[in-house]
């Protein structure tokens, strides 16, 4: 990836960053396998599962209008046009992207499909994208408060529950506020 790939963050802010992204991609994948049904099917992305016999995952595409889509993999998640290429943020890393076009027919199901756009110079292209990873950190704020208006804060606490693998030091009390929060410091960072 080359420097002018990625919006440069101050390490604090992508440290707690990583530590939420990682978090909600776990929630995600809870919100997947729910008992009772799938809460990202349910709040209105469509699902595209890898080719047959491909090992990945899959992809949730929901449009929110103008062009622009919120695609979900357990890897990480994307904001822009498809067409266009937008903002996409890797599980673990929370080092914004500015991605080539993706194929919204046969969306990426494994990372390393995931390519960085050469973004050119241009004052107007590097506030797109700024303006689009601040979005994408707010309509992630925007679902959790759905989520916790819907079906509350004892179904998230189970979800995080669930890990054995992974601890996490975040309050899911404060989970909403935290995106809020962290969408707010980086919109400031402009």
């Amino acid at each position: 990836m080359t420097p002018d790939a990625c919006i440069v963050l101050p390490e604090p802010i992508q440290r707690r960053g990583a530590e939420l992204l990682h978090l909600q991609c776990w929630l995600w994948g809870c919100d997947i396998r729910r008992g009772e049904g799938n809460l990202l099917l349910a709040y209105g992305f469509s699902r595209q599962r890898p080719p047959s016999g491909a090992v990945g995952s899959s992809a949730y595409l929901m449009a929110l209008g103008s062009g622009t889509h919120v695609v979900l993999w357990g890897f990480g998640a994307f904001y822009g046009n498809p067409a266009e290429g937008g903002v996409y943020l890797r599980r673990y890393e929370f080092t914004p992207v500015w991605t080539a076009p993706l194929n919204a027919q046969r969306l990426p199901w494994l990372p390393d499909q995931i390519h960085p756009a050469d973004i050119p110079p241009e004052p107007e292209t590097r506030q797109r994208m700024h303006r689009q990873f601040v979005a994408l950190l707010e309509w992630i704020a925007q679902y959790e408060m759905w989520v916790r208006h819907t079906y509350g804060l004892a179904y998230r606490r189970r979800c995080a529950e669930e890990s054995t693998k992974h601890t996490f030091r975040i309050a899911i009390e404060q989970l909403v506020e935290e995106w809020q929060h962290l969408a707010h410091r980086c919109a400031d960072l402009s």
